[in-house]
């Protein structure tokens, strides 16, 4: 049976830096590489939460981004 483990793990957050010439967003996005891959979600919204409020451009969304091997 295969099984999925998990390699990585990055946060990013995604800022709101501004509107174009036209009325849409513009974003910015900040990542964070070597998060610990056994960091709930709950753990990463804090740090995310913290890490947002020491930015110039308001939060829109944390993101986070696993890789993972497939091994039998």
């Amino acid at each position: 049976m295969a099984q999925a483990i998990t390699q990585q793990s990055q946060l990013r957050l995604v800022l709101q830096a501004g509107v174009d010439e036209t009325g849409k967003p513009i974003y910015k996005r900040k990542s964070f590489n070597n998060v610990k891959v056994t960091a709930t979600s709950e753990q990463l919204f804090t740090v995310a939460q913290a890490l947002a409020s020491l930015q110039t451009h308001p939060l829109v969304q944390i993101e986070r981004n696993d890789l993972h091997f497939i091994t039998n």
